[in-house]
């Protein structure tokens, strides 16, 4: 699809958007008065040394991960769970780790927080498996009771460690897509890989940066099940969004 198109689309996109269910209880949003950081090409980012196609090195490294054990969360889990989307996504989506859906399928976000993501996302023009790609900070389920795989509700946010064992796979994801721009779902995503200690509320919607590619923090749509008026806001981020792909080859 051409640029002109994507635009069309987009902008055809947005009377849907305004009226989907997911932000259906939200009143009329006001755009957030934050120009995001201009958003970089590919080829301003480090090649992977790896040969082949960005399929390919996707396809090679999700093998790697499915083999790890750097930490206890690779003896405990069901399922690796790598990521979803395209390898040529011009945005990527970054969450904090996989729960019992998600360790039961391989895949991130396929719970009810994933259903929800998918009607944000396609709100914007945008799929999991055709211009957008997902992934968590850590691949594997990290559960608060590790012997009990099949109990629901048995999640835990990833300790410092655990992420650290894992960093290096998503920055490897992230060298090899060479995504346009990141959105971080929730605190954990955004504080991991902004190096902060600021809650969500005061970090969403303003554009950061890591490792020269803009970083637009969201609440993760757990908290819009939790919460729904928090709705209002993700909108505004995710217009914010849409309007720095928009502007952008």
């Amino acid at each position: 699809m051409s640029r002109g198109e994507l635009i069309r689309e987009l902008r055809a996109r947005v009377e849907v958007f305004e009226e989907s269910e997911w932000c259906a209880s939200a009143a009329t949003p006001t755009i957030v008065n934050n120009s995001p950081v201009p958003l970089t090409g590919p080829q301003e980012r480090p090649a992977a040394p790896v040969n082949g196609s960005k399929a390919e090195r996707l396809a090679a490294l999700a093998a790697e991960v499915s083999a790890c054990r750097k930490c206890p969360l690779g003896e405990q889990r069901l399922n690796a769970v790598f990521g979803v989307g395209s390898a040529e996504a011009r945005v990527v989506f970054v969450g904090e780790g996989p729960g019992f859906d998600e360790d039961h399928q391989g895949e991130p976000f396929v719970g009810k927080s994933g259903q929800l993501l998918d009607k944000i996302l396609a709100a914007i023009g945008l799929s999991r498996k055709e211009n957008a790609y997902i992934a968590n900070i850590v691949k594997c389920h990290p559960m608060a009771d590790p012997s009990n795989p099949e109990k629901r509700g048995n999640d835990r946010p990833p300790t410092p460690q655990e992420s650290a064992a894992c960093r290096g796979y998503l920055d490897r994801q992230l060298e090899i897509i060479a995504p346009r721009a990141i959105v971080t779902l929730g605190a954990v995503a955004a504080r991991t890989l902004l190096g902060t200690t600021e809650g969500i509320t005061s970090l969403r919607g303003k554009w950061r940066e890591y490792q020269g590619v803009p970083v637009l923090p969201t609440f993760h749509p757990a908290a819009l099940l939790r919460d729904p008026n928090l709705k209002r806001d993700v909108w505004e981020d995710m217009k914010s969004l849409k309007k720095a792909l928009e502007e952008t080859p």
